[in-house]
């Protein structure tokens, strides 16, 4: 065979695969794009506070009490471990497994004052956690739980997903029984959530949940591409 015809024989397929290559980032460029609209979408609002009203107290949260004519009452108050708060000669209150306006209540009945002179807010949230991993803002971490938020609430609380991330695709591991052999999962829709209006798997979150992020198709195709490929699918997805 004439050098020339080996030469084309031998670079034909390796071109074909180039150009397959190619046109499978340009296949993902409109899923990129979509996963790009979903995370600024989920960071155009703030996080709803709400759920800061059914948030359960427990120790060592930390509450703040203000009592109206009484400094003497009023101040940062730690739940103790026996789930009282300290209010001082007077002795202590329990308030552990209360809403702070179940807090207001008890309080104001333990102290002999009207309910609207007593105001108690969480100072600190140290008692349960959540748990982060995979795709998300910052690093993998607990963060702590403060209500039964959605899962789109929590997630801007903590400053939203990496663009490597997939909006369609995030977890919510819950282990509801300790003596379950296996944890529930519910499948979170960022996409269809932020983008659609549908809230039908936009889930609260409860205390020691575990929410995963995966990595996008896109970004793991993008680690598989050849070096040349890169910089091509770089600037097809925007990330240039």
């Amino acid at each position: 065979m004439p050098r020339s015809e080996r030469r084309t024989a031998t670079t034909w397929p390796a071109w074909l695969a180039r150009i397959g290559l190619l046109g499978s980032c340009c296949a993902l460029l409109g899923c990129v794009t979509t996963h790009g609209a979903t995370a600024d979408s989920l960071l155009k609002q703030p996080a709803s506070s709400t759920a800061v009203r059914e948030y359960r107290v427990g120790s060592p949260d930390v509450l703040q009490v203000n009592v109206k004519g009484h400094p003497e009452w009023s101040g940062s108050r730690w739940v103790e471990v026996n789930g009282c708060i300290d209010m001082g000669p007077l002795g202590g209150v329990r308030v552990e497994g209360l809403t702070t306006d179940e807090v207001e209540r008890r309080l104001a009945e333990f102290l002999g004052v009207p309910r609207q002179d007593v105001e108690v807010k969480l100072a600190q949230f140290a008692s349960q956690r959540v748990y982060l991993f995979g795709e998300v803002a910052g690093e993998q971490r607990a963060v702590p739980y403060q209500g039964p938020e959605t899962v789109v609430d929590l997630l801007r609380r903590v400053g939203g997903i990496t663009e490597d991330g997939a909006p369609h695709e995030v977890r919510v591991i819950r282990q509801a029984d300790l003596d379950a052999a296996d944890p529930q999962v519910f499948q979170v829709d960022l996409q269809a959530i932020l983008l659609k209006g549908d809230q039908s798997t936009n889930i609260k979150v409860q205390p020691y949940d575990q929410i995963y992020v995966p990595e996008s198709r896109a970004c793991r195709v993008g680690k598989c591409l050849h070096p040349w490929l890169r910089p091509v699918a770089r600037v097809l997805t925007g990330n240039s």
